[in-house]
């Protein structure tokens, strides 16, 4: 009986040993560098608040905070990299709404969006905004849609490439408002500037900082906020939901994930340092000019919200029938 007793009484001292020791390597954490993904090319949005997290939180952690650019395949690429990583807290991702919309898209997908990563923390949100050619008539969506309705067929809406999200939000567009439109897609923004301005194409979807310029200058003309609320730089001008369109809400949105398997204790560490790092006045500030607004919330939030974009997502690219294979 009193072997059996200093058995059990020896387990439990090598337990509580090691709980402690992962306690305090946890407490310890971070040791050394964290790398942070970009699985898109130098310059874009996910590229910059990668490197304004890795700028300002490197001093608070005491450790190196490094951005490695991994772009190819629309972002599958370097998120397929994320997904296999340790799960140790070491290696993170930002990745942007396009994440949400590949499976959708890409059924075939090496990675589960949603079931494969752990949310730290929904970054910001980049308002969409509808803009149309200023040679046509219409000052409102409602005008607009009555425009395509005279001359159904006729109008063209641009977007930067099959499948991305502008294609996504002037289809949705055009099949909730009942007009028949043209799908023209160019290979990226900046390249369909020209022909939206001059009214080859008459209406697009696009992040605000984009097109800002433009409508400052009167080269487009804003119709519409994209997302659920109006753009504090044109708080005159109503969403499309509130212009009869029910439901419409075009959001961009950037959010840091970690590997499946990272210990909840490293999630929340990296949740408060990374949410404190967003909401410093200055990264408010950086954000602003890009029309963002910063988010930072928990992470149950962030996961809540990619569940919900997948959905959004993959109802809307059954339900309008885009095939990026064909």
């Amino acid at each position: 009986m009193m072997k059996r007793h200093i058995g059990i009484l020896a387990a439990a001292l090598a337990a509580f040993a090691l709980t402690g020791a992962s306690v305090q390597a946890q407490d310890a954490y971070p040791t050394r560098a964290i790398k942070i993904i970009v699985p898109y090319a130098p310059g874009g949005q996910g590229d910059i608040t990668a490197r304004l997290i890795s700028d300002n939180l490197a001093p608070v952690i005491g450790q190196p905070v490094t951005v490695e650019n991994r772009a190819g395949a629309n972002g599958v690429i370097g998120i397929d990299a994320l997904a296999k990583s340790p799960a140790d807290g070491y290696t993170i991702g930002v990745v942007v709404a396009s994440h949400a919309l590949s499976p959708a898209l890409n059924p075939s997908l090496p990675y589960d969006p949603v079931n494969d990563f752990v949310p730290i923390t929904t970054t910001a949100l980049t308002q969409i905004v509808m803009v149309t050619t200023p040679t046509l008539a219409a000052k409102n969506v409602q005008d607009f849609i009555a425009y395509a309705k005279e001359h159904p067929g006729e109008l063209a809406y641009k977007s930067a490439g099959p499948g991305s999200n502008s294609h996504l939000f002037g289809a949705w567009f055009a099949d909730a408002a009942g007009i028949d439109m043209i799908h023209v897609p160019y290979k990226g923004s900046g390249d369909s500037m020209p022909d939206l301005m001059s009214g080859v194409v008459a209406l697009g979807f696009d992040t605000l900082p984009a097109v800002n310029g433009h409508i400052q200058s009167g080269q487009l003309k804003m119709l519409a906020a994209g997302g659920p609320g109006r753009s504090p730089q044109y708080p005159d001008i109503p969403t499309v939901a509130e212009q009869g369109i029910d439901g419409f809400a075009a959001n961009s949105w950037g959010m840091v994930l970690a590997p499946k398997g990272t210990p909840q204790e490293i999630v929340d560490r990296l949740n408060k340092e990374i949410v404190a790092v967003l909401n410093k006045p200055e990264v408010k500030a950086r954000f602003e000019t890009m029309g963002a607004v910063v988010v930072g919330n928990t992470p149950a939030e962030a996961k809540t919200m990619l569940q919900s974009e997948v959905k959004l997502y993959t109802d809307l690219v059954s339900k309008l029938k885009i095939d990026v294979t064909k």
